[in-house]
């Protein structure tokens, strides 16, 4: 792992145990929510799944496609991994998003980050997913911010936005 701390251990210091459930899981395409004891969104995520039957990685992939939380599945499997959260831009919330996440906001950030694996076998490494994490506006600031924020990055990464509905803001201010 690169040393950042996981997503999940963060939401847990704040929040209490951490679970996940599925909301929606195609293919390669998967939208989570990341649910504390009250069963209130922390984080929503959407993951795209791109090399999943390598032989280091296809019975861990087979455990979080059965529910299992991916930061931790690939630490407790002990499979290394970086995580290079890239960017973070300002995105539109659906009304159902904002009432899972218990916010009257309707717009927040999302951060999108690359997971790799390293075959150190073969000295080399190979990208498992692209995955944005969408927090909610009340817990923004508990969030470490990626090193770049910019909305012209994401051009590429919409669709993936867009299997769970989600826009990219058209307002670049700060939230």
């Amino acid at each position: 792992m690169n040393g950042i701390k996981l997503h999940t251990a963060l939401l847990e210091e704040l929040f209490g145990p951490i679970r996940l459930r599925i909301l929606r899981q195609e293919d390669s395409l998967r939208m989570v929510h990341l649910l504390d004891k009250d069963e209130i969104s922390r984080t929503m995520g959407i993951v795209h799944f791109r090399n999943t039957d390598h032989p280091l990685i296809k019975a861990a992939h087979g455990c979080i496609l059965g529910g299992a939380l991916l930061g931790k599945t690939l630490l407790d499997r002990e499979i290394p991994y970086s995580k290079d959260t890239l960017f973070q831009l300002k995105v539109c919330l659906p009304a159902w998003v904002s009432r899972d996440f218990l916010s009257d906001q309707d717009t927040t950030v999302a951060n999108y980050s690359r997971i790799t694996i390293e075959d150190r076998a073969k000295g080399r490494r190979f990208l498992y997913a692209d995955l944005f994490e969408i927090i909610p506006p009340e817990i923004i600031h508990l969030v470490p911010k990626p090193p770049m924020t910019h909305q012209a990055a994401a051009e590429n990464c919409a669709n993936l936005l867009s299997f769970a509905g989600i826009t990219i803001s058209l307002n670049d201010t700060e939230l």
